[in-house]
Formats: C-alpha cells, sequence, structure tokens
C-alpha cells in the first residue's frame, strides 16, 4: 500500500536524498525545510508517516515532536541526527513520553535498508484518529452505552515464564461503535476523564469483567483478572466493599482478581486510597503497582501499601535490547520485585528477542502481542484451548 511521507530537514540535499529513497512501492513523498513549513503542510494533508531530523533552526525536532504530539490523528515517526547519539536517545524519549508511534531513530548518513524496513508495516492512518476512528463519543452516548451493551471488556493473556503455563489475563475496555467495529480504549477514558466518570467506568469494567470470569468458572476455566483502577475510585471509602460485593455476585474468588493503580493515580494524600487497597488486599484480592519505572516514589508507594506485585513500564522492555540504561532498569525492577518478595510481570512483549530477555533476568509473568492480542470472551476461549492442545505455540517460551 502506498504511503504519504514527509521529510522534515533544513539540509535540501538530505532531504532530497532522503524523499528519492523513499519514492519506492508509489510512495507520494513531500518535503519541507523547517517544522514550521512542515506544520503548514499538515494543516492540508494527513500523512502516514513523518521523517524529521532533529537540529534544524527555529522549530527544532523536539519541538516538532510536540506539535505532532497534538494532531487530531496519529502519523508514525523516524528521528535523524548528525549529533551526538545522546541527542537522539533524548528525542526518542520525548517522543515515546508523548506516546507518539516512533517507528524508530537513524543517525546521519542514513542507511537506505534500514529506513526503508521502517517502513514496511506502516498502517494507514490519514483516515483515522488517535481513537482508531473518527467517530466522537458524546457524554449521552457513553451513559447511555454503559447501562447496555456500548462497553465492551476485552482479555489479554498473561503467561507464567516459569512454566510458559496461562497466568491470567488484562482487561481493557473497548466500545462498539453505531457503524459497526470497536472504538478503542482511548475514546472512553477521554469522554470519561472530561465529564467526571472515570469512577463509573472502572465500576462497569469490573462488572462486566467479573460477570465474564464467572461464566468461565462455571464452564471450568478459572482465569485471574487484572484489571486498571482509576484514581476517582481509590478516593471513595467504600470502593473495597463494591469489588468485594462484585465478587461474590458473581461467584469469583477474591484471590482471581487482581487490581492494577498506576502510580500517577495515588494522590499527594494518600490516606483513603491506603485504606481502601489495605481493605482490599486484607480481603485476599491481588494488589498491582502499574507503569513501576515511570514515577519518582515508586518505593515510597511499595513501603507503604500492600502491593504483591509490579508490573514494569512497557518502555523499558521494548528498548532493553539496544538501551543500556533500560536493560539496568529493568533487570534492577525485577531484582528489586523479588528481593521484596513480589512477583514482576514484564509488559509489552512483542518479539523473541524481548521475551528471551525477560526471561533471563528471571521475570515471572509477560504479557504482550507476541502471546496474544486483546480478545473477545470468545476469541480467548478458543485462544486458549489451542493454547492448551499445543496448536498455538509461542516461540522462545520453552527451551
Amino acid at each position: 500500500m502506498s504511503k504519504r511521507i514527509l521529510v522534515v530537514d533544513d539540509s535540501a540535499t538530505m532531504r532530497d536524498l532522503l524523499i528519492r529513497y523513499m519514492q519506492v512501492d508509489d510512495n507520494l513523498v513531500a518535503g519541507a525545510d523547517s517544522g514550521a513549513q512542515a506544520l503548514d503542510l499538515m494543516k492540508t494533508e494527513r500523512y502516514d508517516v513523518i521523517v524529521t531530523d532533529i537540529a534544524m533552526p527555529e522549530m527544532d525536532g523536539f519541538g516538532l515532536i510536540r506539535a505532532i504530539s497534538e494532531l487530531d490523528w496519529d502519523p508514525s515517526v523516524i528521528l535523524l541526527t548528525g549529533h551526538d547519539p545522546r541527542t537522539l536517545q533524548s528525542a526518542k524519549e520525548l517522543a515515546l513520553a508523548y506516546s507518539i508511534n516512533l517507528l524508530g531513530a537513524l543517525t546521519k548518513p542514513v542507511n537506505k535498508d534500514m529506513l526503508l524496513s521502517m517502513l514496511s508495516d506502516v498502517a494507514d492512518t490519514r483516515t483515522k484518529g488517535r481513537t482508531g476512528t473518527e467517530t466522537v463519543l458524546s457524554e449521552s452516548e457513553f451513559m447511555r452505552g454503559l447501562m447496555t451493551d456500548g462497553l465492551s471488556p476485552v482479555f489479554q493473556p498473561k503467561i507464567d515464564l516459569k512454566t510458559g503455563e496461562l497466568a491470567g489475563a488484562e482487561v481493557f475496555a473497548r466500545w462498539r461503535a453505531p457503524t459497526g467495529g470497536y472504538l478503542g480504549a482511548g475514546a472512553v477514558i477521554k469522554v470519561a476523564q472530561e465529564k467526571g466518570h472515570m469512577d463509573v467506568l472502572t465500576y462497569r469494567m469490573l462488572e462486566l469483567a467479573l460477570q465474564q470470569q464467572g461464566k468461565w468458572r462455571r464452564q471450568g476455566l478459572d482465569v485471574a483478572l487484572s484489571i486498571n483502577v482509576a484514581a476517582d475510585n481509590l478516593r471513595k471509602s467504600d470502593f473495597a466493599d463494591v469489588v468485594t460485593g462484585l465478587a461474590e455476585q458473581f461467584g469469583v474468588e477474591p484471590k482471581m482478581v487482581r487490581l492494577e493503580v498506576t502510580e500517577a493515580d495515588l494522590d499527594v494524600d494518600v490516606r483513603v486510597p491506603l485504606e481502601v487497597l489495605s481493605r482490599l488486599a486484607l480481603r485476599r484480592f491481588g494488589l498491582s503497582l502499574d507503569d513501576f519505572g515511570t514515577g519518582f516514589a515508586s518505593l515510597m508507594r511499595l513501603q507503604k501499601i500492600p502491593f504483591d506485585e509490579i508490573v514494569v513500564d512497557r518502555m523499558f522492555i521494548s528498548r532493553a535490547g539496544e538501551d543500556d540504561t533500560a536493560r539496568i532498569i529493568l533487570e534492577s525492577a525485577i531484582d528489586l520485585a523479588h528481593k521484596l518478595k513480589l512477583k514482576c510481570t514484564c509488559e509489552g512483549v512483542e518479539d523473541e528477542e524481548q521475551l528471551r530477555i525477560v526471561r533471563s533476568l528471571g521475570a515471572d509473568i509477560a504479557q504482550g502481542y507476541l502471546l496474544g492480542k486483546p480478545m473477545t470472551a470468545n476469541e480467548f476461549l478458543i485462544w486458549y484451548e489451542d493454547f492448551r492442545d499445543g496448536v498455538i505455540t509461542i516461540p522462545g517460551l520453552k527451551d
């Protein structure tokens, strides 16, 4: 499929060379000599890929990264530099911080084969918004859909790296669009956050997830589920009672339910969240500190709150093969978890090399597209039966 590509570089020679490199497979490639000119072009055209130099006058690559993150569609990005590799690393960090779809980063002179390889798997994004569709979810549609069939949980497998068996699944939100198909969690969370309904969204997700979990249990399949909890829920002193009541209603054992909390959702005033989470731990619900390593107070949270698992942020897994710093942080997180008698889950495992690394470093559980994508309840049941029977095998999972 042809792609629309924008090359941003203040050097005419380099810009023309990159354009020639990428004029293959009917790609339509345009050029801009500055970040400002690139933004003007993006007002009238949506590009699938933006290839940008970092060191440019006026608006440099760092400013352009921030501007790209504010677009109403989601282009892929390739970063270039002829400067110190540390500058390139900083730009990569910024792109990841802004949740940009970063294909890679190259130093000049650019290797043509590497550049074309990065382009090979780019999806067509020109007709899609950041939520994967141009459909905008209104507050009334959101509230109506919560009580009907708008919200739908999907389940991504988590694999025990010691046994190679299913360890459970994480639950994600999807929204059934009126035109068919699904909206991603971003569309749902956006309206929930803007309208102050995150607590309602969490309650409904818990209800749907535990309802499915109880159904599976009656069918003879016990699947431990991990469910994300919002800050608004942790500020409500009765939240532990709500979770307990749902588990009892659907016949689910507390030890089969794991609540994931991100550090950003823990207030400076931790008194109510501490009470809520401690009560949940007392009742045998699992507690995970999600996105471990991205904040500055993670160790204090582990000291104060009875977590029994940490989930290492995917950022460190994705870069552990090429970035010594990321690998050291990953290894330290796994080692810290074990010394504190906690389990360590590594999310975002996308290829065999990443699986090999997290296994070699002693992680307990892995999760990611290499192991299984998020699936509907029916798809998950079929996947599990095929996985259990050896029809589905995961390269690198077992020696």
